[in-house]
């Protein structure tokens, strides 16, 4: 896969892989037994960083979601069970998360919500963890002007507000 924006590329290839990676800028990995390997490859005039994701799924034709915010240099990523902030510019880890599987990021009214099976969690576009709700599948949500509302069977109501 390969993304182009206005000062950046982004690159990312995914092998089935348990070997380690060396050279990598960051090194983001599930707790849990890994059969898979992203490497993602961020280029920004003439730097390049490395980052690589270490993950699994019970399909074989899933690929690792990843949210560009290119202003503040912060790549959202996930796949299988683990999702990580990752600010580029400091080469550092902003949050990591270990659901019991990554479903993907949106991006609402300026931030991004990341959609996990039990969880789902709101961030700003800077990386900062706006807050989390619960939730079981099957759940839906609303976007209203203050908050994220989910309904799902178990958990029933839950939110998370806008800041």
């Amino acid at each position: 896969m390969e993304f182009v924006f206005n000062n950046s590329t982004i690159k990312a290839k995914t092998i089935f892989s348990t070997a380690p990676e060396n050279g990598a800028d960051i090194v983001v990995s599930e707790e849990k037994d890994f059969d898979r390997k992203t490497i993602i490859e961020i280029r920004e005039r003439n730097s390049v960083t490395c980052i690589v994701l270490h993950w699994s799924h019970f399909s074989e034709n899933v690929e690792p979601s990843l949210f560009w915010s290119e202003d503040k240099r912060i790549l959202f990523v996930g796949a299988g069970y683990v999702s990580a902030v990752v600010n580029v510019a400091s080469k550092s880890l902003i949050d990591i998360n270990y659901p019991d599987l990554f479903w993907g990021w949106e991006c609402l009214n300026n931030n991004i919500l990341e959609l996990c099976e039990l969880d789902c969690r709101l961030y700003s576009l800077s990386g900062h963890l706006i807050g989390h709700a619960h939730v079981d599948p099957p759940y839906d949500y609303e976007v209203t002007d203050d908050a994220i509302l989910f309904s799902s069977i178990v958990m029933g109501k839950t939110s998370i507000e806008f800041k």
